[in-house]
């Protein structure tokens, strides 16, 4: 097994994140740096993203760059951003949370307005009436999140999923599960089977902390036509900074010496002459914790294209189309884990069995899927109502490196678990004086998986302020998912479930922009 392989098996099997079957961390990589968010201001934040058929807003530089073409005056604008993120387990019946505060920069851009030159005495308001340009930075991701849980497990031990894993020559953890003892064989009707060497109800824990963001830097432009048709395109080079540190403990008992005698009398375990005899002492009753720990980090650069348009066929009415080309990412992922089991017998002593992985460093490219949204808005007295629909097909995404056997799996993979999505977004603005805004919007991402939901629900309001060429603008976004964490995957054939931590994932965030026109 090259360490590619390896390290699918290693991290994927362990981690089996949102209920999938056992899959590689590249895996969940792909689908995570797949779906940045929208929008960058905190008054587009406030409508819920909804800004296809928008304009006049510094998120048209990193959204639908014909949203620039309503600048009648050049802009500036920066913003912060603070993100509360909890998230709750429940395992086996053990409530667990845990709580990150991160206080960041989330964004600055500006527009230049650049109006068409027209001849003296010309119609001002028919033909081309501007060319403006827009650059822009966001951040379109927060990774930063913790997911924690234990309780006792009376079903299974990781010793089972080892039991499993040891059937695969050459497996990392069949192979660890052999050695350090907590597998054995004996013989069934002229062949073997692989059993486990430990006890129920063990005490299982996971903790798994992630760091890091996602950014993009925007160069776009839009153009005006007789303030009917809006046209821009832009080019985006985005930035990934992504770690990961995952651990899962168990604590529990070996069987004893009866137990190992009257399942197999020709065990290793319980044959003095046998080598392996002392990997730990059956004739003490022992505990034994167990650990795994990884650590990866994930650095990298891409770039995609924009192109957008808004058509507006009367005063009050907006239509919009955007398409995003795939984002093409060239990543690199540093990676170290480390496997070790400590046996506590009766008599004091206690033996260990530490593996220690070697540092790989493996560089692969992340073709994204592409992305279309349509969207409308009514523009009315004093305010507006816009929607957006977003069509995604994860199951496009694509995934090469210099190993072509893991390039198979990972495409495979991909295509089995991945699907279509459909993502939508509405927001609202209503002018309540004549100084002040105050909004509101919803989002909904549909899921990217095929055989099971995955969705994220986004509520958002926010607050304008407008003086003269200066303004601020506050926004408050929600968002909530729930999934189930997959511990270690089971063969089901003879009553071992998969055991499955049932995560509510909530994220309240607060977005601050300050601009001025120039």
């Amino acid at each position: 097994m090259n360490m590619y392989i390896r390290k699918i098996a290693l991290s994927g099997l362990m981690l089996g994140t949102l209920g999938l079957t056992a899959q590689g961390q590249y895996l969940q990589d792909v689908l995570r740096f797949s779906q940045p968010e929208l929008g960058a201001t905190a008054r587009f934040k406030g409508l819920g993203n909804a800004q296809t058929a928008l304009g006049g807003d510094l998120s048209s530089i990193s959204g639908n760059p014909a949203g620039l073409g309503f600048f009648g005056q050049s802009d500036f604008s920066i913003s912060l951003d603070y993100s509360n993120d909890l998230n709750k387990a429940s395992y086996f019946g053990t409530n667990s949370q845990y709580n990150v505060d991160k206080l960041g920069f989330n964004q600055i851009g500006a527009v230049f307005h650049i109006p068409a030159r027209r001849a003296r005495g010309s119609d001002l308001t028919s033909g081309w009436l501007n060319f403006n340009i827009g650059v822009g930075y966001s951040k379109t991701n927060n990774f930063n999140t913790t997911v924690g849980f234990t309780g006792i497990n009376s079903e299974s031990s990781i010793a089972d999923f080892m039991m499993y894993e040891a059937y695969e020559p050459g497996n990392v953890y069949g192979d660890f599960g052999w050695d350090a003892g907590f597998i054995d064989e004996r013989p069934v009707a002229g062949d073997y089977e692989y059993v486990p060497m430990t006890t129920l109800d063990n005490k299982q824990t996971v903790t798994n902390r992630e760091t890091g963001f996602q950014s993009e830097t925007n160069i776009s432009f839009g153009a005006n036509y007789s303030n009917m048709l809006y046209i821009g395109a832009g080019i985006g080079f985005t930035h990934i900074n992504h770690d990961v540190n995952y651990l899962y403990m168990e604590d529990g008992a070996m069987e004893n010496f009866g137990y190992i005698f009257s399942m197999n009398p020709d065990s290793r375990f319980v044959d003095p002459t046998n080598a392996d005899y002392d990997v730990y002492n059956p004739l003490l009753e022992s505990e034994y914790e167990y650990d795994n720990e990884y650590w990866s980090k994930t650095t990298g650069n891409g770039f995609n294209a924009k192109i957008g348009l808004i058509y507006k066929p009367i005063d009050y009415l907006q239509i919009g189309v955007t398409a995003i080309s795939p984002t093409w990412y060239k990543l690199t992922n540093d990676y170290e884990d480390y496997l070790s089991v400590t046996n506590y017998l009766t008599d004091g002593s206690s033996e260990s069995f530490p593996s220690e992985g070697e540092p790989s460093y493996f560089d692969y490219n992340l073709r994204s899927p592409y992305r279309i949204s349509g969207g409308v808005a009514a523009i009315f007295g004093g305010g507006l109502i816009s929607a957006d629909v977003e069509y995604l097909d994860y199951a496009s995404m694509t995934f090469s490196s210099v190993d072509s056997n893991t390039d198979n799996i990972m495409n495979e993979q991909i295509r089995d678990n991945f699907t279509q999505a459909v993502n939508f977004r509405i927001g609202g603005e209503y002018l309540v004086a004549p100084a002040f805004l105050i909004r509101a919007g919803y989002g909904h991402t549909g899921s990217p998986y095929s055989g099971f939901e995955l969705t994220t629900q986004r509520v958002s309001a926010g607050i304008g302020y407008r003086v003269n060429n200066v303004y601020i603008d506050l926004a408050y976004q929600n968002l909530t998912q729930k999934y189930g964490w997959q511990v270690y995957e089971l063969d089901d054939a003879n009553e071992f479930y998969s055991p499955v931590a049932d995560i509510s994932n909530s994220r309240n965030s607060v977005f601050l922009t300050l601009g001025f026109k120039f």
